[in-house]
């Protein structure tokens, strides 16, 4: 696909990583459309997509009648690559959070990316070509405290592709999973915590690993300066391993989530190291 122009259907193409993508795409001589859940904001705040001929779909992957909404894009226009970057962060103690606050989160970050992904492969599989890319987080393979509900949508949506990319090998179809960093876009000023505590987390969790992640996540309405990722890098790295091709699953992005993914697969061997003997003894004689 490199040698021609491809159709990218990117949701939450309006800002932060995903507005970064979409403009990338384009200056690729790639047709790129966007989804939003309000055109009219999205053409305000990214008015150059329109202007460089991109296309607004107004669709919250979110609804459940979203599967229809994509499958209809992705026939429509012969969706090539399939980008799902619309999502959110939800920030709290396990205990503090509620059955109905999760479900929410898991509703936009995995339910939304699914719905997605099975409306757009039936377009791929025909054509024996096509990308599906998720944007998932650091936060995909390690999971911070306070930040459990948030891992856990990007845990199942990367099982999900991880297991994907075994089904869709043989037919053509690549799967590459994103995980970011702390990059420099809005998405660290709209997290979310737990609505029934006023700083966020219960008195049974002051001045503990929750309070500290509370303390430095909400009410956020600047990026900070300690975040180094660059968005538009990212969307380049992106688009190019797209067009030249990998052999890769995960892409981590940004030192931040080098540094977190080699701290996990330490984490990991130290577990594997110390629990070795009890694993092998456990087998029928």
């Amino acid at each position: 696909m490199a040698a021609t122009q491809s159709t990218w259907l990117i949701t939450g193409a309006s800002s932060g990583l995903g507005k970064s993508l979409a403009s990338e795409a384009l200056k690729a001589g790639n047709k790129v459309i966007g989804t939003t859940r309000e055109v009219s904001r999205a053409k305000a705040a990214f008015p150059e997509f329109s202007a460089q001929g991109g296309i607004w779909i107004g669709l919250d992957p979110a609804q459940h009648d979203s599967y229809d909404q994509f499958a209809k894009v992705s026939r429509e226009n012969n969706v090539d690559v399939l980008v799902n970057n619309a999502g959110y962060a939800f920030i709290g103690g396990v205990e503090d959070t509620s059955e109905a606050e999760v479900r929410d989160q898991m509703e936009v970050n995995f339910h939304g990316p699914l719905r997605a992904v099975r409306a757009c492969l039936p377009v791929m599989r025909e054509k024996g070509s096509g990308h599906v890319i998720l944007i998932s987080s650091g936060a995909g393979f390690i999971a911070r405290p306070g930040r459990g509900t948030y891992s856990a949508s990007k845990y199942g949506i990367e099982a999900i592709h991880e297991s994907l990319s075994h089904e869709v090998k043989p037919l053509g179809i690549k799967v590459l999973i994103v995980e970011p960093g702390a990059f420099r876009t809005a998405f660290a000023t709209r997290q979310i915590v737990p609505a029934q505590f006023e700083n966020g987390f219960s008195n049974g969790y002051k001045g503990t690993p929750v309070e500290q992640m509370l303390s430095m996540s909400r009410n956020l309405t600047e990026v900070p300066d300690w975040i180094r990722g660059d968005p538009d890098k990212a969307a380049r790295a992106i688009v190019e391993a797209t067009a030249t091709g990998y052999e890769y699953l995960r892409m981590p992005l940004g030192k931040d989530c080098v540094a977190a993914l080699e701290a996990k697969i330490g984490e990991l061997q130290r577990d594997l190291d110390a629990t070795r003997a009890i694993a092998s003894v456990t087998d029928v004689d």
